[in-house]
């Protein structure tokens, strides 16, 4: 990389630190000018409290201690108004920082409800949430990788201040007539030396932030590998299998694999403790350069006893500020690319919630949906899943959607829930494109049992009324209506006992358990569309049947969608369609589908030896 190349990429780090500080304090418009405050009050303090303290001791030595008196009075109030704006914009600043990091994890987690049901299906979208998640978690965490970057501008300030000082000491020497080659020389030597010194620390500062990225990056794919592993040791329904195939030389061989990176790493931190080392004998050296040639210049006469003591304290003060701000610049590199995944995460599109309508809000359920020569293919692929497809579903009708899989049921369901948009055509409630309406509102007239449903380590109450806010009288209920109300009561908390073993007096529940739960939380809606996709598909065909037909029982008028690869299980629907290929291949009532002699006249008779004819 060339110096101007180099130099640009510090300037871009600078800005996004500073526009991390700023996008941390959001809320807070008076956070530049404590950032600004703080950093200057705190760096000047000590050139301040040299260059009075200068003046105190070349008084004394003249006997004038009227001026001597002055410096005194000036030193105290000076350093006390710098300390205590300094101490206050500490304050500050810590006080909203701190809160920051909750607030970043909240912005996160937020976004990723908010992103697009597609990008959630992306491995390159996980893989960002992981490493904005574990990148907040270093360094300390978000708080202190905002220490750091105030830090570092108080750093820079001071070492800005140290250089003043040293050119002002320069100039004065040079400006001398005693000695006036020797001084110019020797000054010239001086400064080749410091930037000499100063262009190798920057190299090695340069090497040990790439180290510091490799390790940091070592550390997140061993981390994330751990955390598999340690997943596959300890989650419960991994120890069947583990046991049944005798996996548990081979899991633990590969976890010893993935730990043998570790050394690498040892060496990578040892190499950069020994650069660091380097680093701070090269700094000594030079300051040990500047302090000859201070006492040179103390023994030509060209500076005074009281300028010793005042450029002394700016060679200290110099010397530990670029050893800091190299050592920040390292951290703080690593904090922009947090900010840099932390931006790509944050910068993902969110769902589309442009529609603004609100669902009309009726007692009569009087809801029509239409799929309207929609066709679909998922994003990435030119293969349509979906192809022309027209469907209408009228109030409270059992519609029932069939076939072999993969021949769209579910996307079907996920167009209809906005989790995707058509490719082309549109579907409509009541005549208006979904797309129109707002996002929650139109959820709010669906409830759905997904094929893969979650129940999550909450209480069993608020699991199903899906918030802390649970209408008790409702939740007895819907779980007298599934058949769980002797299950729940023998729990060791009833409804508030935490599902799964997570939680100290958690309980797991079974499968069939945890289906009811699952449709339970479906009923507590009380929405006018239900949709039952699929949750019951490990179930065999006869116990899909029953819960099927036990549902439709509980959700009485409400229109329905029911979806199944079994024929048997959705006979009771007022309609049925097969889809094959993308589009709809028949539809009609049981009887009228098997009159056809069609696809789901063969998929009926092929799945017959399953089941028996009640």
């Amino acid at each position: 990389m060339s110096r101007k190349s180099g130099n640009k990429a510090e300037r871009m780090n600078l800005k996004a630190m500073w526009n991390y500080c700023m996008f941390q304090s959001e809320g807070f418009p008076l956070m530049k000018v404590v950032l600004v405050a703080g950093t200057v009050g705190s760096a000047a303090v000590a050139y301040v409290n040299s260059f009075l303290y200068a003046g105190i001791i070349d008084s004394l030595l003249i006997n004038n201690y009227d001026l001597a008196e002055k410096y005194v009075v000036r030193l105290v109030l000076i350093v006390l108004a710098i300390t205590l704006t300094s101490r206050l914009s500490r304050q500050v600043f810590d006080f909203y920082s701190r809160p920051s990091e909750v607030e970043t994890r909240k912005r996160t987690v937020k976004k990723a409800f908010a992103l697009e049901y597609e990008e959630l299906e992306k491995k390159d979208t996980l893989d960002s949430f992981r490493r904005v998640r574990q990148s907040g978690n270093s360094n300390g965490g978000i708080y202190y990788q905002l220490q750091d970057i105030y830090e570092f501008f108080i750093y820079v300030s001071q070492a800005v201040f140290a250089v003043i000082f040293v050119g002002v000491m320069l100039t004065k020497a040079a400006l001398g007539k005693e000695n006036a080659i020797v001084l110019l020389v020797s000054t010239a030597v001086l400064v080749a030396v410091f930037a000499g010194i100063l262009i190798v620390c920057r190299k090695v500062s340069e090497y040990l932030g790439e180290l510091y990225l490799k390790v940091q990056e070592d550390n997140y794919r061993i981390n994330a590998q751990a955390a598999y592993w340690d997943s596959v040791m300890t989650i419960e329904d991994n120890a069947q299998d583990i046991r049944m195939y005798n996996l548990a030389d081979y899991v633990i061989k590969r976890n010893k694999e993935m730990l043998r990176t570790t050394p690498a790493i040892v060496k990578m931190i040892v190499t950069n403790g020994k650069l660091r080392g380097m680093l701070a004998f090269i700094l000594q050296l030079l300051a040990g350069v500047i302090y000859s040639y201070i006492a040179m210049r103390a023994v030509y006469g060209s500076v005074s006893v009281g300028d010793v003591l005042m450029y002394a304290g700016a060679i200290i003060t110099l010397m530990d500020s670029i050893r800091n701000i190299l050592d920040k610049k390292i951290r703080i590199e690593y904090s922009n690319e947090y900010l840099k995944y932390y931006e790509e995460f944050i910068n993902r599109p969110n769902m589309h919630y442009d529609g603004t309508l609100p669902t009309e809000k009726r007692d009569d359920n009087e809801y029509e949906l239409e799929f309207k020569n929609v066709s679909f293919a998922y994003p990435g692929t030119e293969d349509f899943i979906i192809k022309d497809l027209n469907l209408k579903l009228t109030v409270g009708e059992k519609l029932a959607l069939v076939g072999r899989n993969g021949a769209g049921k579910t996307t079907l369901v996920k167009l209809l829930l906005r989790m995707y948009e058509p490719t082309s055509g549109k579907i409509t409630l009541n005549g208006i494109d979904i797309g129109k309406y707002d996002y929650d509102e139109y959820m709010r007239i669906f409830a759905v049992v997904f094929q893969d449903f979650k129940l999550f380590n909450f209480p069993l109450d608020e699991n199903i009324a899906g918030s802390e806010k649970v209408n008790d009288k409702k939740v007895e209920d819907v779980l007298e209506k599934v058949g769980l109300t002797e299950r729940v009561a023998g729990m060791r908390d009833g409804v508030h006992t935490c599902i799964e073993h997570e939680s100290a007096n958690g309980e797991s529940l079974s499968g069939g358990e945890a289906q009811k739960a699952a449709i339970a939380r479906a009923l507590y809606k009380d929405a006018p569309f239900v949709i039952l996709d699929e949750p019951t598909a490990a179930l065999d065909p006869l116990a899909e049947a029953e819960i099927y037909e036990n549902f439709n029982e509980l959700v009485g008028d409400k229109t329905s969608i029911y979806i199944s690869h079994r024929m048997s299980s959705c006979r009771f629907c007022d309609k049925i369609v097969v889809l094959e290929h993308g589009g709809i291949a028949e539809s009609g009532t049981h009887e009228e589908l098997l009159k056809l002699h069609g696809s789901y006249y063969e998929l009926y008779n092929a799945q017959a030896q399953y089941y028996t004819e009640a």
